[in-house]
């Protein structure tokens, strides 16, 4: 019997690597072609960063673990958003030598305007799945993001407020 289940989830996640880009591709184009054309001269790697930031200002090293990525490609990120005036950099007020990254205020309202469109967009793709499917939909990519960064990942252990961003970040 344990050869069968052996074989039976040997199979699954066979049918999970072929269904995870499916799954990406349909999701990125349903919910990230109307940000894109909207928001032509913003990458997705962009939109992330600014999606982060819409709680509040974040220092380079909070971006790039929010984000799984090295400071230096944060950086990189920051300094393209600041010439681009959707961000600027703001002095800690506690400690001179930290820099934090700050929404520019001419672009809040932009960012909360791509935070509705993915979220209504989120919202139709998801629409296929019952509330019982979609609650164990979320529960397994939790377990999912929980499992990958408490292992030696690129992001290290994240708590419960950290999980989703972790697991959801662009590198």
């Amino acid at each position: 019997m344990e050869t069968s289940t052996t074989i039976d989830r040997a199979s699954l996640i066979e049918r999970f690597f072929v269904l995870r880009p499916l799954m990406a591709r349909r999701f990125g184009s349903d919910v990230y072609k109307e940000l894109r054309d909207k928001f032509s001269n913003i990458t997705l790697h962009q939109l992330t960063v600014l999606e982060q930031l819409k709680e509040g200002p974040l220092s380079m090293s909070e971006l790039a673990k929010s984000l799984c990525i090295g400071e230096s490609a944060a950086t990189a990120a920051a300094d393209r958003l600041v010439r681009q005036g959707l961000v600027e950099r703001q002095s800690d007020p506690t400690d001179r030598r930290i820099v934090r990254l700050a929404l520019s205020p001419s672009v809040t309202n932009l960012v909360e305007q791509m935070h509705t469109a993915a979220t209504e967009k989120t919202k139709a793709f998801l629409s296929v799945l019952s509330d019982s499917q979609l609650t164990q939909l979320v529960d397994i990519i939790e377990t999912l993001c929980a499992g990958t960064t408490a292992s030696s990942g690129p992001c290290g252990p994240a708590g419960p407020e950290e999980t989703m961003g972790d697991c959801g970040a662009v590198s």
